[in-house]
């Protein structure tokens, strides 16, 4: 299966220090109502580090949840100095969207693991091997197509 990913411009969610008051007043219709993938990053100059990644059928709902979530806001705000950024795609594939969006959340998280990022939340997906293609304003975070494969399955 082949599985695209078309990113949309980051946003900005500011720092540590203002975490709390940009997302209380970040406007949720800024982002669409898309199946997709989605991650939480800092960026300290040129630098780009994963913080959590997640997927949704409905990125908006899921922001939305995210940002009432006081155990991620937390995090967010305890990680390395830095911009805290989000930065999300629309998932496009000609198979099961459902087995897309598990298998590019597992792609990003394994890759992010490998390349030591400080990564929130990591877990296991589906036995299958996929490729993932980004496209649109992707960032050196998301730029690279990767392949993924995970040999443990959901029950």
């Amino acid at each position: 299966m082949k599985i695209t990913l078309s990113w949309h411009e980051p946003i900005e969610l500011g720092s540590s220090s203002t975490l709390r008051e940009k997302i209380k007043n970040f406007n949720l219709k800024d982002i669409p109502e898309i199946s997709g993938i989605y991650i939480f990053y800092r960026e300290y100059g040129e630098q780009q580090k994963a913080l959590y990644v997640g997927k949704s059928e409905n990125i908006r709902t899921r922001i939305k949840s995210h940002f009432n979530s006081l155990s991620l806001i937390e995090g967010l705000e305890e990680s390395q100095q830095g911009k805290k950024k989000l930065i999300f795609a629309e998932v496009k594939t000609r198979s099961d969207i459902g087995r897309a969006l598990n298998q590019a959340e597992k792609g990003f998280i394994q890759h992010y693991i490998e390349n030591k990022h400080p990564l929130l939340n990591k877990k296991l997906m589906d036995d299958h091997f996929d490729e993932i293609v980004s496209t649109g304003h992707t960032i050196d975070l998301v730029s690279e197509d990767i392949w993924v494969y995970s040999t443990k399955t959901i029950k």
